[in-house]
């Protein structure tokens, strides 16, 4: 439970207040996940210390060469060489004249940290007032979204508050604490360097939709999505499911052969909670990449929110598969295809415009 501000002068200093319940990305809690029926949870308080901001400090650095990057532990208060270990909790990637930050989780790190995801729209002064992590001074609730590891960032990444184009959250109003699919069909080539968006044996390009989120032995145990998938250049157009058990770690997924495979093996999509990454880019060694084939009519309006009506109905698992087999939308160069990177909430996206001379 950390807040962090920074500014660049130089040398960059980073201002940071830290929380007696927080601590190193190896001992915080993992966050809240949307879509456990309810139980949002909140990052760990280190043994139940007391939950309010106790502690401040000042990280004062130089700027790494391009590429390099260097990190801060907040229990210790002191930088982290060689950003190793798990007992670190922020860590500076730069590039040269600028720099990025990122949380010591997901795709960043080996440990359980996180950052408080979105919609966020706090100026520091009234951060500033915030007590603790989880409660929001103002209106006195615990943010609904918490905190975010750091994830891939690629097709499957959207806008909404938890960073998903495959699902929407609580769709039915403040009490409602579920993942709903938008059964949104992603085109995933095997080989990012070609157009061709029907692909061949030798190169398959498939059609996927992310058909549900829940399973387990009673059917609504949370972080066990659910696909179906089929070949574009296979003539007999069978689709495929299948269903991952991916609650506690990523799970790597073989389209092809239709199974479970490992992260060393022939992967092409990869599974953890309702995050998703492709075996490309930033996220593997492969040329796998992704880009959105149809987005199913009705579940979104002129504004881009969720329709709640047609997020519930029953029929939407039958009424979309023929999206699978129907007219998509196709990349028209290879240079479209969608590869992965890496996100963090702490990098907000750029707004506005930019010049170039």
């Amino acid at each position: 439970m950390n807040r962090i501000s920074a500014s660049t002068l130089g040398a960059i200093a980073m201002a940071l207040l830290l929380a007696a319940c927080g601590g190193g990305g190896d001992d915080a809690g993992t966050g809240g996940n949307p879509g456990d029926n309810g139980n949002s949870g909140n990052n760990g308080n280190n043994g139940g210390t007391t939950s309010a901001f106790t502690q401040s400090a000042t990280w004062t650095f130089a700027l790494p060469a391009s590429g390099g990057a260097i990190c801060y532990d907040f229990n210790t208060r002191a930088e982290v060489a060689n950003c190793s270990g798990n007992a670190w909790d922020l860590k500076v990637k730069s590039s040269g004249k600028t720099a990025s930050l990122w949380t010591n989780s997901g795709t960043s790190g080996n440990g359980a940290g996180g950052a408080f995801g979105g919609p966020f729209d706090h100026t520091w002064a009234e951060l500033r007032t915030w007590q603790n992590a989880t409660t929001d001074p103002k209106s006195g609730a615990i943010p609904s979204t918490l905190f975010f590891k750091d994830s891939a960032s690629g097709v499957f990444s959207g806008t909404n508050d938890i960073a998903s184009a495959a699902f929407e959250y609580g769709v039915g109003g403040a009490n409602d604490h579920l993942l709903y699919p938008n059964f949104r069909t992603f085109l995933i080539t095997t080989d990012s360097t070609r157009p061709d968006p029907v692909g061949s044996a030798s190169s398959p390009v498939y059609a996927l939709q992310v058909t549900g989120y829940y399973g387990g032995a009673g059917g609504t145990t949370s972080g066990n999505p659910s696909f179906r998938w089929l070949d574009r250049s296979d003539t007999s157009q069978t689709v495929r499911t299948a269903q991952v058990n991916a609650a506690s770690d990523w799970v790597y997924y073989d389209l092809q052969a239709g199974a479970v495979t490992t992260v060393s093996g022939n992967w092409h999509i990869a599974f953890n909670r309702y995050n998703f990454k492709l075996n490309g880019g930033e996220s593997g060694s492969g040329k796998v990449a992704g880009y959105v084939g149809k987005t199913p009519a009705g579940f979104y309006d002129a504004d881009n929110k969720p329709v709640p009506s047609k997020f519930t109905d029953s029929s939407n698992l039958v009424a979309t598969v023929a999206d699978l087999t129907g007219t998509l939308d196709v990349p028209a160069t290879a240079s479209a295809w969608i590869k992965d990177g890496m996100s963090s909430p702490l990098n907000p996206k750029q707004t506005g415009a930019t010049r170039t001379r």
